[in-house]
């Protein structure tokens, strides 16, 4: 099997999966002793999850400011209500 693109990894992977798998490899470099060639792997694993994650972080950044940008401010329901 061909190994995944990071378009791939994108879509298949939950933010909270990157960041779960992130904490583990940052773990394992803290605390254990590994061999260069895998510690590079790793790394190169660390670098593209954490690419995945802050692209999740931006698409919910820019849905979260489309909503605020169509939702009623607050003055506005004040006016509503009275």
């Amino acid at each position: 099997m061909p190994p995944k693109k990071q378009t791939d990894l994108k879509d298949d992977l939950h933010f909270e999966d990157a960041i779960e798998r992130l904490e583990k490899i940052i773990e394992k470099m803290e605390n254990e002793r590994v061999p260069l060639e895998e510690m590079l792997k790793d790394y190169e694993e660390g670098t593209k999850l954490l690419s995945v994650c802050k692209e999740k972080i931006s698409i919910a950044r820019k849905k979260v400011e489309k909503i605020n940008k169509d939702a009623p401010k607050i003055d506005e329901l004040d006016e509503i209500a009275d």
